[in-house]
């Protein structure tokens, strides 16, 4: 996927040059204590609309907590991430010879320093190198439905640093084999979007890479890598989601720093869902324009407008247009391409407590409101976070709920629906689906990180026969488009109608880091299904004498799985 984005973050100026330039990739453990801290009350500015951000805000987000209002834990924590990010102090393990530096076989290795095969710096040109190698071990066991275990191997190298003070370079690229049930390997979120492995063999291998320019207040980027926009708190945001199934883009971005306004447009060229043997794929493109700004110290405001694209044109390049109507100037009333526009909001009440929403529609019809219109389509996103919840200081409680339309997310020509390589680019509940979601997280040192995580998934499934025919399009698949009217028969779907099912989700995760660059995991995951005990509801359409299918379409799990991953 290609991606063109001008973005805006909400700041400072950064008006000399500085090392730390490259972008912290999505999924690393800093952002959850940057929330904590920010929801807290102890920083001041760390907005998560806009995901990601560079290591030198990292460090200067992580530079304003005083650690007089600081835990135990907490002061670790910041003392920590300030070694990684801001490289303070400077000291760090390597297997070669650096400056400042000692050798990471022996006595190096059982340390709380970071570990580099390689590092090396210059002050007089803010410049700097960090090479390292990556290495992860993962076992998995499922007991249910059936008893199945893969072993996953993953073996790479990373480098990344800053030329200049201006210029930012990372590039992370891993190799690695299933060993064991290829199917349950491809049960894994960030496996699941593998082509290599989907497809063709046991291997699997992904990268993500940047380059990035910066200079006082502008910034331009070419990079692979996740991308969110809405800020919610599982980062499965219904506008623009960064949860592991999605893929990574290729992006060109221009940026600025303009003090509490942040804005951000996207150009992307996605990966169709059906690959054919004949050349060319069929071309889809992505626009995204949002305005972020802050309202005092403890609101914010965001509007995302989206446009998927299946005839490209430059009027989609301004980074500074109003979507809707450059499509109506282009295609008129052939509706060629699908929209969304969005809304997100974040508000802190008092130190401690935040809520955070987001809302969009792809289509409305005004008359037709509350009538369970097929063309009537959007989501709703809301949640909450306690930090110190309970009053331990180091425990954080968070709480989601997300609702989505039937249809939402199709398109009527099946090209141009909001996805990439078979995977949403919105919520990942998917369409004619409600979530609820729970998560308590507690880091009571800076070596340990407990999780527990719940979530109740809503769905109406669309209705199929033996065959896999769709019998009654309930808008559960976004693959599968409608273009009623409103003389069809059914063309009336209330969210939730169709075969009624509940999936509750469970899943204990701990982490511990024994030393820094070691991570020892264990993650435990239980899922049920319920299909009610309800024929399908199925407005003006009659199953009466059809071969109705009720073979499950989500099944019970269980799986265990321990491993280590190295950073070194």
């Amino acid at each position: 996927m290609v991606l063109f984005a001008f973005t805006a973050r909400s700041q400072q100026l950064t008006s000399s040059p500085h090392t730390g330039v490259e972008q912290v990739p999505l999924g690393d453990d800093v952002y959850g204590f940057l929330r904590h801290l920010s929801v807290r009350g102890v920083i001041q500015g760390y907005s998560e609309a806009q995901l990601p951000i560079s290591e030198f805000e990292v460090a200067e987000f992580l530079h304003q907590a005083d650690s007089a209002n600081l835990s135990d834990a907490e002061r670790a924590l910041v003392k920590k991430y300030l070694r990684t990010y801001a490289h303070e102090p400077r000291d760090a393990v390597t297997m070669f010879p650096s400056k400042d530096a000692e050798p990471l076989f022996f006595s190096g290795i059982f340390t709380d320093k970071d570990k580099y095969l390689y590092q090396w710096y210059d002050d007089s040109t803010k410049s700097d190198l960090f090479v390292d190698g990556i290495g992860s071990a993962e076992y998995q066991r499922q007991t249910d439905p059936s008893s199945e275990s893969v072993k996953l191997l993953n073996l790479g190298g990373r480098f990344s640093g800053t030329l200049s003070g201006h210029v930012g370079y990372f590039m992370q690229t891993t190799n690695g084999v299933a060993l064991g049930n290829k199917q349950l390997a491809l049960e894994d979120p960030v496996l699941s979007r593998n082509n290599n492995l989907r497809y063709y063999s046991n291997f699997f291998d992904f990268t993500t890479a940047e380059l990035a320019y910066t200079n006082d207040w502008f910034t331009g980027k070419l990079a692979r890598e996740a991308v969110a926009i809405g800020g919610g708190y599982q980062n499965d945001n219904i506008l623009l989601s960064a949860a592991e199934s999605v893929p990574t883009y290729d992006f060109l971005s221009l940026g600025a720093h303009v003090g509490a306004v942040r804005y951000q447009s996207i150009f992307a060229s996605l990966v169709p869902d059906s690959l054919t043997d004949q050349l060319p794929y069929p071309t889809k493109y992505l626009a995204v324009h949002d305005l972020t700004f802050a309202i005092g110290r403890n609101l914010e405001l965001g509007y995302t407008d989206i446009r998927v694209i299946t005839r490209p044109d430059l009027a989609y390049l301004n980074p500074f247009s109003f979507l809707e109507t450059v499509k109506h100037a282009l295609d008129g009333t052939q509706d060629q391409n699908l929209g969304i526009l969005g809304t997100h909001a974040r508000w802190e009440i008092v130190p401690g407590i935040e809520v955070r929403g987001q809302a969009f529609i792809q289509d409305l019809v005004i008359n037709n409101i509350g009538t369970g219109y097929w063309s009537n389509k959007g989501g709703d996103q809301l949640g909450a976070m306690w930090a110190g919840a309970f009053g331990i200081p180091d425990l954080d409680w968070e709480l989601e709920w997300m609702r989505v339309q039937p249809y939402t997310y199709s398109h009527w020509d099946g090209v141009g629906s909001y996805s990439s390589s078979q995977s949403l680019l919105g919520a990942q509940i998917g369409p004619n689906a409600m979530s609820y979601w729970t998560e308590l997280r507690w880091a009571p040192s800076a070596k340990w990180i407990i999780a527990f995580e719940g979530q109740l998934i809503e769905r109406g499934e669309n209705v199929y026969d033996s065959t896999g025919k769709v019998l009654y399009n309930a808008g559960a698949d976004y693959r599968v488009s409608f273009s009623g009217d409103s003389t069809s028969s059914f063309s009336q779907t209330y969210i939730l109608n169709g075969r009624r099912v509940d999936i509750l989700n469970l899943t204990l995760d701990i982490e511990f880091e024994p030393w820094r660059g070691l991570t020892i995991f264990a993650r435990g995951t239980k899922s049920s299904v319920n299909y009610l005990n309800q024929p399908p509801v199925t407005p003006g359409f009659d199953l009466n004498g059809l071969p109705v299918s009720y073979a499950p379409q989500s099944l019970p799990e269980t799986l265990i799985a321990v491993g280590a991953r190295a950073l070194f």
